[in-house]
Parts: C-alpha cells; structure tokens; sequence
C-alpha cells in the first residue's frame, strides 16, 4: 500500500493520502496479451517458408564438385515458365488460356528431381511485372516437388 503526505490539512498541518491501486484488472489483460502472442508465434512457425534471397555477392572458388551440381533455375516470364540448370534450358512451358501451367511444371519439377534426387536447393526467378500470386503458385509448386530450399531472385 503507498502513502502519500500532501499539504492542506484542517488543522494546518498535513493531510495523508493513501491510494490503493486494484492490480488484478491489470494482470488480467497482461495474462490475454501473453496468450495471444503465444498462440500467434505459433501460427506463425506454420505458415512460414524458408526463402532466402539470392544476389551478386563477392566472386567465390568454386570446387570441382561445384561446377559439376546442377544449379535449377525457374524463371516467371510474362509469357511461360522458363526452367533451366546450369545455364541450359531444360524446359520452356508456355501459358495456357493466359493463365500459368503449373500443372506441367510440378510434372517436369518431378522428373528432375527423379534424375537428380539430392538435389533440395532451387532459385525462382521473376520479372516485376508478375503478380506475386504466380511467384507464390511457383514457390508452392516447388515445395510440393520436394525443393524445400527456395531461393528468390528478381533478375532474368
């Protein structure tokens, strides 16, 4: 309990002040915060994909067993789905009644996954005047064929 001494009492002197402050509202909303942040922190860790953003960083030596991995690029054209490794076009599947063929590339994401099945990592590429839907599908699409490791870039 706190007391307070303040002036202006009867009798000249002071008068005394106590305050009682009631907590347990207070605890209470501090308790619901702290359950909503925990049950969000949660849904968070669900609905996350671990996407790491590829760039022109310093030049690195590269090993034999660098060069000889295949390096998978999928590429968001306004017109089609470009998939390349190392450089190489392995596949250009164009769109369908103006919509993507995400259909054909899981089938081709699958297949090379078949001939390359260690392979985890892959890069999706776009251009800016793709929707972040189709990057989103893409990423999906990628996931689904068993490449966890997804990584963005923005330059064709």
């Amino acid at each position: 309990m706190a007391s307070f001494s303040a002036p202006g009492g009867r009798s000249g002197g002071k008068k005394s002040l106590n305050v009682e402050l009631n907590l347990v509202p207070f605890i209470d909303l501090l308790t619901c915060l702290i359950c909503f942040l925990l049950m969000a922190a949660v849904w968070i860790q669900i609905g996350k994909i671990s996407v790491t953003q590829s760039g022109q960083g310093a030049p690195q030596d590269q090993t034999q067993e660098d060069r000889d991995r295949l390096n998978l690029v999928v590429a968001i054209t306004p017109q089609s789905y470009l998939v390349t490794g190392n450089g190489t076009t392995i596949a250009d599947i164009l769109k369908k009644d103006d919509k993507y063929d995400t259909k054909t590339l899981g089938q081709k994401l699958k297949e090379i996954h078949g001939q390359f099945p260690d392979k985890s990592d892959i890069v999706v590429m776009s251009e800016d005047s793709i929707s972040y839907q189709d990057l989103i599908d893409v990423m999906d699409v990628c996931l689904a064929t068993d490449f966890p490791n997804i990584s963005v870039s923005g330059t064709i």
